[in-house]
Parts: structure tokens; C-alpha cells; sequence
């Protein structure tokens, strides 16, 4: 498997949560009664205009997010890989970089890196569980929304996603 050329322009999760911050105290700021920007509109139509806008920079938060979790996966599956450990994960990620027959980590399917991280049984089910829906979740929001989500829950929440992202960043850089 050839050597993965980084960027090194991956997001940090922190860097994440304070740009959703930011963009939605903006928004709260910025759509407020008396602003000449708004002049004509009702305080409903302002109400329901920022409430829409929110809603928005919050998915685009969620598929920052998601995408960042997702690198982290990614690069921990290379350099496991390029490092070659002993451990029973890093033998697994050879075996599954072996039968990629020279392919980049990038071509590996989301799901498999999802149950490479459940491999040694160190992770939660319900960690993997929330993680496959949030990739749902993703795929959703990446292609468009045009389709009905069904994931048997409520669309989870930038906080939400924020939480498992912890989670995965303490579990790969322990």
C-alpha cells in the first residue's frame, strides 16, 4: 500500500466547536430586531429566518465534524499501518491494507473503519452503534437530504457528535 502524502489541513475538533461558536453568535447578533438589513420583515419572518440560518450552520458543523472524525480514523489506520505495531489492531489494519492490493487508506469503506476501532473490544457498542448512525447521519447530509433519514432516533446534534468525537480522539490518542 503506497505511503499516504497528508495535508496536515485536518481540522482539529476543538477548532471545530469554536468556528460553529462563532458563526452562530454572528448569526444571533446579526439578526436582530432593528437591524437595517431586515427592514420590512416581521419579527416572526426574523425569528423564523434565524432559526432556519442556524439550523443550517449547525449541519454544516455536524458535516465538519463528521468529515474531521472521519480523517482521524483514516490516519490512524495508516499509521498503523506504516508503523507497523504488534498489537492485534495494527496486525488487523495490515491484513485489511493487504487486501486493498495498493490502494490508498482512503479507499477503505467508512463502516470498516468503524469496526476496525470495535476490533479489540476496548470500545462500547453503543459508541459503535452512535457512530454508524452519525455516519448515516453524514452520508444524509453530504448527498443533498433530497431522501427521508431513517435512523431510528432524532437527527443527532452538533453537541452530540462534538461528544463522540471526544471519545474517539481519547481512544486513538491514548
Amino acid at each position: 500500500m503506497p505511503k499516504l502524502k497528508r495535508s496536515n489541513e485536518h481540522l482539529p475538533f476543538p477548532d471545530i466547536k469554536r468556528l460553529y461558536e462563532e458563526r452562530k453568535e454572528s448569526l444571533t447578533c446579526f439578526c436582530v430586531w432593528g437591524n437595517t438589513y431586515f427592514t420590512g420583515v416581521s419579527k416572526k419572518e426574523l425569528k423564523r429566518h434565524l432559526a432556519y440560518h442556524l439550523r443550517e450552520v449547525e449541519y454544516d458543523a455536524c458535516l465538519t465534524l463528521l468529515a474531521a472524525i472521519e480523517a482521524a480514523l483514516r490516519l490512524d489506520f495508516d499509521s498503523r499501518h506504516t508503523k507497523r505495531l504488534k498489537d492485534s489492531k495494527s496486525k488487523e489494519v495490515r491484513r485489511i491494507a493487504g487486501l486493498q492490493r495498493g490502494d490508498f487508506s482512503y479507499k477503505i469503506p467508512i463502516d470498516k473503519l468503524i469496526d476496525l476501532l470495535a476490533f479489540d473490544g476496548s470500545v462500547k457498542n453503543s459508541t459503535i452503534d452512535s457512530l454508524k448512525i452519525y455516519f448515516k447521519f453524514r452520508h444524509w447530509l453530504a448527498h443533498g437530504r433530497y431522501w427521508l433519514l431513517k435512523i431510528g432516533r432524532a437527527k443527532p446534534t452538533f453537541a452530540d457528535i462534538y461528544q463522540l468525537a471526544q471519545t474517539i480522539n481519547n481512544l486513538l490518542y491514548r
